[in-house]
């Protein structure tokens, strides 16, 4: 019988310290697994800002490489007429 008590004491023992090891939220945090609406709404923000740079910089890009494309053009042109003058 005292066998029996000490096996049940241990496993209660154990258990309860279980029970007070694991990871709990604190007072007034959500579970792990759950993400507050205001959270969710700064990511939707954040991720939607995010899309709107991603295009802002195509659009520099484009642009950056139509003025280098005309810079080119416009070296070129400089150089032919530099060069039918000195003949």
């Amino acid at each position: 019988m005292k066998t029996h008590s000490l096996y049940l004491l241990a496993v209660a023992g154990g258990a309860v310290f279980l029970s007070l090891a694991a990871p709990r939220p604190i007072s007034g945090q959500d579970a792990p697994g759950e993400v507050p609406p205001a959270i969710q709404a700064l990511i939707a923000e954040l991720t939607a800002q995010n899309k709107q740079l991603v295009a802002n910089q195509a659009a520099m890009d484009a642009r950056i490489d139509e003025i280098a494309e005309s810079v080119r053009q416009a070296r070129l042109m400089t150089a032919r007429a530099a060069g039918k003058g000195a003949q």
